[in-house]
């Protein structure tokens, strides 16, 4: 039972937490930068291309903080005027039990209530509040590192009773209604999602059959996926005799390989497991890296959820530059 009086709030503070939801955490933009050394990872969403778009549409800058919901949203209730915008997975947000749409800015008055349901398609939906959610910046990120127990609120996800607030926005609240994204350049949301990928490092360690099963064939999102790592459920592989006949100090299985960098996309063949590195991913493994998922096509892997099936598409260095570029500046 949700209490309706509206309790008294610091003046800071925009809103409260009535239900947490599965898993939501506090995330920006650009994550925390420059501390891979040290085996703290970026974090920050997985989804980035819909994060960025929420923030544009409330002209909030780029590294303004929102909030990001897995599967199952949380019930927030405001105890200011304000504006948010949803973008993300469709899971149905509403207003005291009334739909409001995606893509778009919404007014929101004391006392009024936020609430989710399920999305058919997409993992991950986005709260974003004018002026972006205030909460202490570490190693120069708000995000929210949860198996370091670092950034958003105290390391954590979101809690009942939590209190939410805001920086400044720095437009009126009346130059911010009645934005909405153009329906042609919101991201498209299914169960079945093509990712572009580059060759390499180690695929000289597959054989050619190898290269071509794991192109042509749909891998399914295993439920053993979060925001460090996707694992794939497909076929095996043979492996190259490179990988069979590589030197003992590289380890027992095809796979296992001398420690290196690796960077955020990679692919790692765990064994026979393809597992997608994501944005709360080590910077080092022992494992082959025969693809690399293109910076681009990242945010779709962070939307696919267990059952998915990915399908990937090889591309040249130049077709992922380009495909960077563009999303850089607003396109899908």
């Amino acid at each position: 039972m949700i209490d309706l009086q509206l309790p008294t709030a610091n003046s800071s503070h925009i809103a409260e937490v009535l239900a947490a939801g599965l898993e939501t955490t506090v995330q920006d933009y650009g994550g925390r930068r420059g501390y891979l050394q040290l085996g703290i990872p970026r974090s920050g969403p997985m989804d980035r291309n819909s994060f960025r778009l929420g923030n544009q549409l409330l002209s909030n800058p780029e590294s303004a903080a929102g909030l990001e919901i897995q599967f199952i949203g949380p019930t927030l209730r405001f105890f200011r005027e304000t504006v948010i915008a949803i973008t993300g997975a469709d899971n149905n947000p509403q207003i005291n039990q009334k739909p409001i749409p995606l893509w778009s800015t919404t007014l929101v008055q004391p006392g009024d209530i936020l609430s989710f349901e399920h999305a058919k398609y997409g993992a991950r939906t986005y709260i974003h509040f004018a002026g972006g959610l205030d909460v202490p910046v570490v190693m120069g990120s708000r995000s929210t590192f949860l198996r370091g127990e670092l950034g958003g609120l105290e390391g954590r996800k979101l809690a009942a009773v939590d209190r939410l607030s805001t920086c400044p926005h720095f437009l009126p609240i009346k130059d911010l209604l009645g934005r909405s994204l153009p329906k042609r350049a919101a991201p498209k949301f299914s169960n079945y999602w093509e990712v572009e990928v580059l060759i390499g490092p180690h695929d000289d360690w597959l054989t050619a059959e190898d290269i071509d099963q794991f192109l042509t064939v749909d891998w399914q999102v295993s439920a053993k996926s979060d925001r460090v790592g996707y694992r794939l459920e497909g076929p095996s592989f043979q492996f190259s005799t490179n990988a069979h006949k590589k030197a003992p100090d590289n380890g027992s299985h095809p796979s296992n390989k001398i420690d290196y960098g690796c960077a955020t996309g990679a692919i790692l063949f765990c064994g026979q497991t393809p597992t997608i590195l994501m944005a709360d991913s080590p910077s080092l493994t022992g494992y082959m890296t025969p693809f690399t998922v293109i910076e681009a096509s990242l945010s779709k892997v962070g939307q696919a959820r267990p059952g998915d099936k990915l399908t990937f598409k090889l591309v040249d260095l130049n077709t992922a530059i380009q495909k960077r570029q563009v999303a850089a500046v607003g396109g899908n």
